[in-house]
């Protein structure tokens, strides 16, 4: 009885054709067990409160389980809201390519053109602005580092979006426009100014009539006033933070929320080449772009590789609590999603129930779509060493050790504002711990770094503005310090 139980507590839709469905009851019930095992193992081991899960082709539902409570004690269900973090990327990218589409936006221009005021600081070359584009942002190939001095993810202060896009400006490039690649939120959630900028709506209002309305993902929203509204939601889950909600400021890079009957919609689309209802929602060209690699297995907006021959698009979010994966097999037109309530390594078991599902049903590849994905891509994965080879670059600096550093000497903590902590997190932290820690020391005739940020040797720009070797900003002049624009304190 418990066993029959279990197997009604989950969905599984099959279809007909042999490339899409399971072949006997036995096998959906053998696929349907393991994957209930894998999710409930994989919840147990990971202390995850809270999790929705699904497989499924192109055109229906496979497989899908909700586990556990959200942070507000209820079950979670299909229409539960999490947070998917960096996953907005993918669709603040599309949103993008749907304004490139219209005529609005053009990938190719400087941002200038859409953000007169935008500055940005370089210590390898003057006006970088003037040469960054909106494929730059998209593609992380712009130079940003990864957080901005407001509204990051050490700083759970309510912002308003407008200061976070300003702060931007006070950033500094780690490397010459468009010569290497770094992951940052800065460059989406430019992406989403100029957006709004153009169109003379809020950024959420674009995604919701380009995209949610149209997909009908009646629960999806990057509005976080739907979201403290909507009371089937989960917050995420904090280690040694108190269980409230913390407005997310990251516009373009982090802001949607999202339920599993939705995001399975969306992954859907992406699957069918923009086609919803018999209707072209996004030209097939413009998905293309988005998976054509640039350089590090990015497109724009959007991670291409391949695992154990199997090619995939993807694309993970974590943060504030959260992770979640879309993960699509267009080889095989099998996708899977999941959402979770708590940081963790979510790729990993969608890959394995996704792979169990091909092993048991005996899918095989369709030879077209790797051809086509081949004509995209098949350059990068045969010269995929030279296209990600770092390049170097020098600029005026200063790396041997002045009398004048001393004053910098020392301990620092990295300061992390807003959270609501527990008691015992407030009482380590009065003893000295739970801080993230960075030390600067002289060793030899260097200044070097050390600590949660990384270690290198520092090299001087301006009196008291160092760079470490990946050229991270150590800026020092200030009663406020920071470090990849994230907040320190001298001890």
């Amino acid at each position: 009885m418990k066993l029959f139980i279990l197997l009604l507590s989950s969905t599984l839709i099959t279809t007909n054709g042999p490339q899409d469905s399971l072949k006997s009851d036995f096998q959906i019930n053998n696929f349907r067990l393991k994957s209930h095992e894998s999710l409930a193992s994989f919840k147990d081991k990971n202390k995850v409160q809270g999790l929705a899960f699904a497989v499924f082709n192109k055109n229906e539902t496979l497989f899908s389980e909700c586990l556990g409570n959200s942070t507000n004690g209820f079950k979670i269900n299909d229409e539960t809201i999490f947070s998917i973090q960096s996953i907005s990327k993918n669709i603040t990218t599309l949103a993008i390519m749907t304004a490139v589409q219209d005529g609005l936006l053009n990938l190719d221009s400087p941002i200038t053109e859409y953000l007169p005021s935008f500055t940005i600081n370089s210590c390898f070359e003057d006006s970088p602005e003037q040469k960054i584009t909106l494929r730059m942002l998209l593609s992380h190939t712009a130079g940003f580092t990864h957080e901005a001095p407001i509204g990051n993810n050490y700083d759970y202060t309510p912002c308003d979006t407008k200061d976070h896009i300003k702060s931007i400006n006070k950033t500094w490039l780690k490397f010459p426009v468009g010569t290497n690649y770094s992951y940052s939120n800065l460059g989406l959630d430019l992406a989403a100014a100029i957006i709004a900028q153009k169109t003379g709506a809020s950024f959420s209002d674009y995604l919701k009539s380009k995209i949610f309305q149209p997909l009908s993902m009646a629960n999806t929203t990057a509005d976080d006033k739907e979201v403290v509204l909507n009371k089937n939601r989960t917050e995420g889950n904090i280690s040694a933070v108190k269980k409230k909600h913390y407005s997310i400021p990251l516009p373009g890079s982090g802001a949607v929320y999202t339920s599993l009957i939705d995001f399975i919609k969306y992954t859907q689309l992406l699957m069918n080449y923009g086609e919803t209802n018999n209707k072209t929602l996004i030209n097939k060209k413009y998905l293309y772009e988005m998976c054509k690699i640039n350089i590090q297995n990015y497109g724009l907006g959007t991670y291409i590789d391949k695992d154990n021959n199997i090619l995939y698009v993807n694309h993970n979010g974590g943060g504030f609590g959260y992770s979640a994966t879309l993960l699509w097999f267009p080889e095989y037109n099998l996708g899977s999603v999941i959402l979770c309530n708590k940081p963790c390594n979510t790729y990993d078991i969608c890959f394995s129930i996704m792979n169990e599902y091909i092993n048991t049903s005996g899918l095989s590849k369709n030879p077209n779509i790797t051809a086509a994905f081949d004509s995209i891509n098949g350059y990068y994965f045969e010269n995929k060493e030279i296209i990600d080879k770092r390049n170097a670059f020098t600029y005026k600096c200063d790396s041997l050790f002045k009398p004048e550093w001393q004053k910098y000497v020392g301990k620092y903590k990295v300061i992390i504002k807003g959270m609501d902590i527990k008691w015992y997190a407030k009482i380590a932290h009065l003893l000295g711990f739970g801080y993230q820690r960075i030390k600067i020391v002289p060793v030899g005739q260097v200044l070097q770094v050390f600590g949660d940020f990384g270690n290198s040797t520092l090299k001087e720009f301006e009196p008291g503005l160092f760079f470490t070797g990946d050229n991270e900003a150590l800026d020092l002049r200030t009663e406020k310090p920071t470090f990849r624009n994230v907040l320190i304190q001298k001890k």
